[in-house]
């Protein structure tokens, strides 16, 4: 819980905020507009004229970690005229680093719900990512590395792969 009530600003800013430090503490689950209603200090029905239901708040919050996730993985490739392997391998740290990072945001994103639900915006946006790791691959297999591999294959082995490692580096069981 916040140690000061919100009063003013942009709530939908702050509702979101919040969400984002119960779902790092007890995840989904846990999460409620009247509970954030409340740890905010506004009335029950506030955060419904920025979020109509749960899901729609799952949503932003996903779409912000999307947007985190490129930033992060676009710094970490570097400029444009890095090797495609090098790219490609910062590339896949960077996204195993951000949900080490940011595990709320991770699961987020991994939450079926949220993605089948989701909007196009949010669908455009990992589309998005994997068209960037797709070129990484591409730039790579034109400097020699990995040239006689179906770039397809490779781009769900290195989806896989990250995937997976995220899950490890965020799972408390692991």
């Amino acid at each position: 819980m916040s140690d000061t009530p919100y009063h003013h600003g942009d709530l939908r800013q702050a509702l979101l905020d919040r969400a984002i430090e119960v779902l790092s503490t007890g995840g989904a689950e846990a999460l409620s507009l009247r509970a954030l209603a409340r740890d905010l200090g506004v009335s029950h029905a506030a955060p419904t004229r920025h979020f109509p239901g749960k899901a729609d708040l799952l949503e932003a919050v996903a779409e912000e970690g999307v947007r985190r996730l490129l930033d992060e993985a676009d710094a970490a490739a570097g400029p444009p005229d890095r090797p495609g392997r090098e790219r490609l391998f910062d590339m896949a740290l960077a996204y195993v680093d951000w949900a080490r990072r940011n595990p709320a945001f991770h699961h987020v994103l991994r939450n079926p719900d949220v993605l089948r639900h989701g909007s196009s915006g949010l669908s455009d946006r990992l589309r998005d990512f994997a068209a960037r790791q797709r070129a990484a691959i591409l730039r790579a297999q034109a400097e020699g590395w990995r040239s006689d591999a179906d770039p397809g294959v490779l781009l769900l082995h290195l989806m896989s792969l990250t995937s997976g490692m995220a899950n490890l580096v965020t799972d408390p069981a692991y």
